[in-house]
């Protein structure tokens, strides 16, 4: 794959990065499905041409919602682009939206596991992909690949909806990169709980043969731990990574995470540079107090959810950097925690990758 095209100002890794973030800003909104959805279909259609000339919408965008709450924000959201020029299709996935660090440690369901081979087995062209089920504690195989409930539901959510708009309409997105020619490569990329869901839904859709033999990479950012420590072995060995020397943010197929990013430390209890006893202490730095107390409780919660799980936890494999600047020294209120949680989850990313003046104005108008 050529890295430029005569009119890009971007490389082609920050293009796929700035495709990744835009997801994340449908994330944000509350609103119906279906206007969340419009929007995002209006910012593609108004920001690709200037992204670069090639790049068209060719399946959805699809925003889903278990419970169409205008007051909520959405579940999930994807869609993917194609360049012609290029051979490349890219399938941009964004994960659960949170309002908070405490949504985020509260909500997700990683106490409970699916058996990924036994699911991923049950995967077809002519069915489809059926739900996940949850194994029982007593029956994990610690040999086995497991992944959180939560995450494996998200890939369910994305490969099981088909589209509802005019790009791919009434097709699933597995369905519709079948039909790309096998000189096409496909990238699956996404941030935060988009950093999770794409490397699954690649891995599942390469081990279930849904994707013939297309080339396919993975582009994830700020990724939480999916599974366990055979799951990450999984992924490693189908995903090695690409290219072998790669630095930096160019490198397909690791995890690109901030050192200063809270997200990333879920769930893993026994990694050393990844691991939620990072969080208080060494990344944020709080005073004694209710803030604390607080967060160490909701800490303690997350730590009790992994244990729960009855797996050890494991990040996929990573390349990392240093957000600058990094956390203060002390973080007082509520207002600075979240002003520093939203320089290292997002700006410190558009940031190390160069695509601020890039996003901004898209973040600004969406």
């Amino acid at each position: 794959m050529s890295d430029n095209c005569p009119c890009d100002r971007y490389n082609l890794f920050q293009q796929i990065y700035i495709l990744s973030m835009i997801t994340g800003l449908a994330s944000d909104v509350k609103d119906t499905e279906q206007n969340i959805q419009d929007r995002l279909e209006q910012c593609l259609q108004g920001t690709l041409p200037k992204l670069a000339c090639t790049w068209k919408l060719s399946w959805g965008p699809r925003v889903f919602k278990k419970v169409d709450d205008p007051e909520k924000q959405l579940d999930n959201a994807w869609f993917a682009v194609v360049d012609h020029t290029k051979n490349i299709c890219v399938l941009a996935i964004a994960g659960t939206a949170s309002d908070s660090m405490e949504e985020y440690l509260e909500n997700l369901r990683v106490n409970e596991v699916v058996d990924f081979n036994a699911w991923v087995n049950l995967w077809s062209i002519t069915q489809g992909i059926p739900e996940p089920g949850i194994t029982p504690p007593e029956d994990i195989n610690p040999e086995l690949p497991y992944c959180a409930h939560g995450t494996s539901v998200g890939v369910w959510h994305v490969l099981s909806n088909v589209s509802t708009t005019t790009a791919g309409q009434d097709t699933r997105i597995d369905e519709y990169l079948r039909t790309l020619g096998p000189e096409y490569t496909i990238v699956v990329t996404g941030h935060s709980l988009g950093g999770a869901l794409s490397p699954m839904v690649a891995l599942g859709l390469k081990q279930a043969n849904l994707l013939g033999g297309h080339d396919v990479k993975v582009l994830p950012s700020a990724g939480v731990s999916p599974g366990n420590d055979v799951l990450a072995r999984r992924y490693a060995e189908e995903f090695p990574k690409d290219p072998s020397a790669g630095e930096s943010y160019r490198v397909y197929n690791l995890d690109y995470y901030n050192v200063y990013d809270f997200v990333p430390q879920a769930w893993s209890l026994t990694d050393v540079d990844r691991n939620l006893n990072n969080i208080l202490g060494k990344i944020l730095h709080i005073p004694a107090g209710d803030l604390l107390n607080e967060l160490q409780f909701l800490v303690a919660l997350a730590v009790g959810r992994s244990e729960e799980s009855g797996i050890p936890y494991t990040p996929l494999q990573g390349q990392k950097f240093e957000g600058s600047p990094p956390p203060p020294d002390s973080i007082e209120t509520k207002e600075e925690l979240e002003e520093v949680i939203g320089q290292q989850h997002v700006l410190a990313y558009w940031d190390e990758i160069g695509i601020r003046d890039f996003m901004q104005p898209v973040k600004d108008k969406f």
